[in-house]
């Protein structure tokens, strides 16, 4: 993995950055190395298949992210499904209207706080996708919010969202 630059006095914004600067760099190498398997499981898993791509892109950075003070503000619950350690599938929306079965969007969000609790923001994660068939239309993002309530958050995907269909 190339060298991830994440320091503990980091904003919302800077760390942003540098997920997005890592989902850039490695979302297509970890494609090309799992596609096959990733294709072959998608007729019986469907959805869950792109948690399991997930689960392969996203702990490496997120690890790292865990080892300088930050850290989901969400506690995880018994019955939660969570996707690449981080992403927890109550804390997401999808929208039809978003895109075609061909190319969907699901839209995660984890409130951030750092190593002293304070809440510092959001990361919202989108992953384009299609309901047919195994496929990523779109390099998978995170953006970064200054919002923290739910929502507030909520508010202010749709509007992002409806902004970009």
């Amino acid at each position: 993995m190339t060298t991830v630059n994440v320091q503990p006095q980091m904003t919302i914004y800077e760390l942003g950055e540098v997920l997005s600067t890592y989902i850039k760099e490695h979302w297509k190498e970890v494609l090309n190395n799992n596609i096959k398997e990733l294709e072959q499981l998608f007729p019986e898993y469907e959805d869950a298949t792109y948690g399991m791509y997930l689960d392969k892109l996203i702990p490496p950075i997120w690890k790292i992210v865990k080892e300088n003070g930050f850290r989901s503000a969400e506690n995880t619950k018994e019955d939660d499904f969570v996707i690449g350690e981080c992403l927890h599938f109550r804390n997401s929306m999808e929208k039809g209207k978003w895109g075609t079965p061909r190319h969907e969007k699901r839209v995660f969000w984890i409130v951030i706080e750092n190593q002293h609790k304070d809440k510092i923001g959001t990361l919202l994660f989108e992953l384009s996708h299609s309901h047919i068939e195994f496929n990523l239309p779109a390099q998978p993002r995170f953006l970064p919010l200054k919002e923290i309530k739910r929502e507030d958050i909520i508010k202010k995907i749709i509007q992002l969202e409806e902004n970009l269909s």
